[in-house]
């Protein structure tokens, strides 16, 4: 939403008091229109109108964590949960797009209702897309960052979502493959129906066509009744392929054979069914790579990618690690009931220091093993710093330890500067006391996008030479 004046906002609530009437009161003052349900009535779609959840001491009746749990109402907008309720509240705070502790800010609420309502559907648009770019950070879909690399995947993704072409979507592991996979079906026209994630790896190559698409009674001996496929579950929907490199030769031909014509055969039938749906399909590896030396069908690889995304490694999307940082602290914050975190200074360095091999997902654990281990509200981040970096490393030659220090103080300064300065370099380089021109080879230097610490880069002038 560009403007909330006259917007109605459903708020889905069952509390009472002071606390519960102050958030009312603020809602009011940012020109919210109210339409208060209780949980036993949270409609499965709230006719388009943004949908604010509050969750104080009062836990919900059976009847409503049911339905939640079985997806019979739309995911929340915003949730604004008391510390009190986080004991309890896990299964609501999964099924909302994003939360915040209530009491806030109402600078802060008013962001984050700005940000999850961004579109009249509650999901985002390409135009949302285009318009949060090089903007405030984007915390949709599952995906937070706001440097340019992300940015450009996300508007990509954006894109990709409008037809119905085949998708392949590149990146190491721990990229986010599956929560791209995932964003492209929600922005689709296919939202409503399933999205059915299938592991290629774990696929048995003797079963293979019958896990894909189903089996009649008594095609095989342990084939006691008929059961669809993966493919007729996805019917409707988006059927997604992860490490599709894993497929053995016999699955990739059986895969082929299905993408021609989006007709099957359950094993044992005799009768085709047409398929409606579409596919995305991700890799660890690099497929064109394995085509060329033929450890993957060609035919197959051009069939998948009709449509290519790459998804950028963390180590080249600049501050965005601490934004992801501080997104998981909440969440686990959230799930182990421990109150605000905060990340202490040394852990901000490992964060623009680190090259995160293992990138989003070996954040995510990381942050994870230090919630759970934090004795106070102060929590540090000790990634697995790789075969270089233990006890058992070789010393290094006095000369290059002593580069190596003053790189990594050099990229740490760097950050901790532009964040400072919201990535003005005109204005870091005052601070720093340095030419600009000086400021920008060490940017160069350290691959630093200046970007990604943009608070609102339209207001702000273009960055040259750097």
């Amino acid at each position: 939403m560009t403007s909330n004046a006259a917007h109605v906002l459903t708020l889905v609530s069952q509390e009472s008091g002071d606390t519960f009437d102050a958030l009312v009161r603020v809602l009011g003052e940012l020109d919210y229109r109210l339409n208060l349900v209780p949980p036993t009535q949270m409609p499965k779609a709230a006719h388009g109108q943004p949908s604010l959840i509050y969750l104080g001491d009062s836990g919900w009746s059976p009847n409503a964590m049911h339905r939640l749990r079985n997806g019979a109402v739309e995911p929340a907008h915003l949730l604004a949960l008391e510390k009190t309720a986080f004991r309890w509240a896990e299964p609501v705070i999964r099924n909302s797009r994003d939360f915040v502790t209530w009491p806030c800010g109402r600078s802060e609420l008013k962001l984050r209702l700005e940000r999850s309502c961004v579109a009249p559907s509650g999901d985002v648009s390409v135009q949302d897309v285009l318009r949060q770019k090089r903007s405030a950070p984007v915390r949709a879909l599952g995906l937070v960052g706001r440097s340019s690399v992300f940015l450009d995947s996300l508007l990509t993704l954006a894109r990709f979502a409008e037809c119905d072409a085949a998708v392949l979507i590149h990146g190491e592991t721990g990229t986010g493959k599956e929560l791209a996979a995932r964003a492209i079906h929600r922005l689709s026209r296919r939202k409503s129906g399933p999205f059915v994630p299938v592991c290629c790896g774990a696929l048995p190559d003797s079963l293979i066509e019958a896990e894909l698409f189903g089996h009649a009674r008594g095609a095989f001996t342990d084939a006691r009744e008929a059961r669809s496929g993966l493919v007729a579950q996805a019917e409707s929907g988006t059927l997604f392929l992860d490490e599709v490199e894993a497929l053995s030769a016999k699955a990739q031909a059986a895969l082929l054979r299905f993408l021609e014509s989006l007709e099957y055969r359950r094993v044992g039938g005799n009768r085709s069914r047409k398929a409606d749906l579409r596919v995305i399909a991700a890799g660890n590896e690099d497929l064109h790579l394995l085509a060329r030396h033929g450890e993957f069908r060609s035919d197959l690889l051009y069939r998948l990618n009709v449509l290519s995304l790459s998804l950028p490694p963390l180590r080249l999307r600049g501050a965005d690690s601490e934004l992801l940082a501080e997104h998981f602290l909440t969440k686990f914050a959230g799930s182990y009931d421990t109150g605000p975190l905060t990340l202490t200074p040394e852990s901000r360095i490992h964060l623009s220091t680190y090259g995160w091999p293992g990138n989003v997902r070996e954040l995510e654990n990381t942050v994870h093993r230090a919630v759970v281990t934090a004795t106070g509200q102060s929590v540090t981040l000790t990634p697995d710093a790789g075969p270089d970096c233990g006890a058992d490393a070789q010393p290094q030659a006095f000369g290059a330890a002593k580069r190596k220090a003053i790189d990594t103080f050099e990229k740490g300064y760097l950050l901790s500067l532009m964040r400072a300065a919201q990535g003005n370099v005109t204005r870091a380089a005052r601070h720093a006391g340095k030419e600009r021109r000086a400021l920008g080879k060490l940017l160069k230097k350290h691959k630093i996008d200046t970007s990604a610490f943009q608070e609102n880069a339209d207001d702000m002038p273009a960055q040259e030479g750097v």
